[in-house]
């Protein structure tokens, strides 16, 4: 085949005459349009990221995306529980977003001796990996064990024994607790730890050291009342892609968080519906002098300008509530709620006759009580 060369009106179709022209430097010039439309030059700052061409990548970006907004809520929710463990204030956050990496460098990176725990999720099949540093395990441990967990130095780094090693197995249910909660709208999992080692090499999370994992690692710091304790400690969760695969489809943000608010928001009131608060029935409200505080004996009888018509007061917490009827249900002592309390309301109402109990037989006489030992268990008013 003949080699053909390119002619001078070819050469000036692809570049542009301005630029064959300043030499044949093959970049047309920049008009002053084009100059006045350049983000730096208006002072706007241009974020540019490196690209590795030699990283190996299974996950597309949307999906990795979704992996930081799950790693980020799990991070959340652990933080208390871990605090709540060590009775400390435990700040624990993502150092960047998940990463997906060969499961040797992964590997390369972690300090010897470590703590390395496998774990699997089924119905996946594979396992996973926890890595937590000895700076953050040994103070952890410590703790569990009744001492101080006060950091450890550098040259008292040591491999934890067994013992030690199934005191933190203890610890780290909670953290399978919380990424189950976290990857919850992804999948439903229950996670459950297998083997831990202190050497990372013997570990084998994958069959060949150039194969694919997701990474995501935590910055933990540690600190009571008087200060920080330990700060910068690592944890970090290993995701070989081959474990992440049949789910793959999930991991979309646009779909796995649409619905995220109303979730947390039926969270929260699940969770706060389970809170139990003080409640107080208060019968009567008076003052007494000293003088007949200081005199009072047994068989005393006090008496209190409340009406027998007023009602009680229930207090929830430290507010008060309710206006309620005293009686008895059964062989307890009870209320009926008959109305809120106002906030501009400072004397009890008056409560009209009670119809029920007219209904019911039970003797509207303020000179007599209702009897406790009601077999129908119904409401009865008490005077």
């Amino acid at each position: 085949m003949a080699e053909e060369n390119i002619s001078d009106d070819e050469l000036t179709a692809l570049f542009g005459e301005d630029g064959e022209a300043e030499g044949g430097a093959g970049l047309p010039a920049e008009s002053e349009d084009e100059s006045s439309s350049d983000p730096e030059a208006n002072g706007d700052k241009v974020l540019i990221k490196p690209h590795d061409w030699g990283e190996k990548r299974r996950l597309s970006t949307d999906q990795m995306r979704t992996l930081n907004d799950l790693h980020d809520q799990f991070a959340k929710s652990y933080s208390p529980a871990l605090g709540i463990t060590l009775k400390r204030q435990v700040d624990i956050r993502l150092t960047e977003e998940p990463k997906q990496t060969t499961y040797g460098a992964f590997i390369a990176e972690l300090t010897n001796p470590t703590s390395l725990n496998r774990f699997v999720i089924p119905p996946l099949e594979g396992s996973a990996a926890v890595n937590m540093d000895l700076a953050l395990a040994l103070p952890i441990i410590d703790r569990m064990l009744g001492g101080s967990g006060d950091a450890v130095e550098e040259d008292e780094i040591r491999a934890p024994t067994e013992i030690e090693e199934r005191v933190l197995q203890r610890v780290l249910k909670t953290l399978l607790e919380s990424l189950k909660s976290a990857w919850a709208r992804v999948i439903d999992f229950e996670p459950a730890f297998t083997s831990a080692e202190s050497i990372p090499y013997y570990l084998q999370l994958t069959q060949m050291a150039d194969d694919v994992v997701v990474v995501a690692d935590f910055e933990v710091s540690i600190r009571d009342e008087f200060g920080p304790i330990l700060e910068g400690a690592r944890l970090s969760i290993c995701y070989p892609y081959i474990l992440l695969q049949p789910i793959t489809s999930k991991l979309r943000s646009s779909q796995m968080f649409a619905s995220t608010a109303l979730t947390i928001n039926q969270d929260l009131r699940d969770s706060l519906e389970k809170v139990k608060v003080p409640i107080y029935g208060i019968l009567v409200r008076d003052r007494l002098r000293m003088q007949d505080m200081l005199e009072m004996e047994v068989e005393d009888v006090l008496t209190f300008r409340t009406n027998l018509g007023e009602a009680s007061e229930i207090v929830i917490g430290k507010n008060r509530v309710f206006w309620a009827r005293p009686g008895a249900l059964g062989r307890r002592h009870a209320v009926r709620v008959e109305a809120f309390i106002e906030p501009e309301q400072t004397s009890p109402v008056e409560l009209t006759s009670d119809s029920s109990a007219e209904s019911d037989g039970v003797p509207q006489s303020e000179d007599e009580v209702t009897e406790e030992n009601n077999s129908e268990g119904h409401f009865e008013v008490r005077r």
